[in-house]
């Protein structure tokens, strides 16, 4: 997987977690925006975690 794989999957997956948090909130069903919070955490955390792990940061 490379660096653009990366932050696509990150995108894709704080895309997708605004809408879980928002229906899983205003329909009371609380595993489903647990399920947003935690894809949006995991979302938030691989910008970072690609910058930290790359081999050479200045070619990012």
């Amino acid at each position: 997987m490379d660096v653009l794989d990366r932050f696509t999957l990150a995108f894709v997956l704080m895309a997708l977690s605004l809408p879980l948090i928002s229906y899983g909130a205003t329909a009371g069903l609380a595993a489903l925006w647990v399920l947003g919070l935690a894809m949006l955490a995991a979302g938030g955390l691989i910008p970072p975690a690609v910058r930290f792990t790359a081999a050479d940061p200045d070619a990012l």
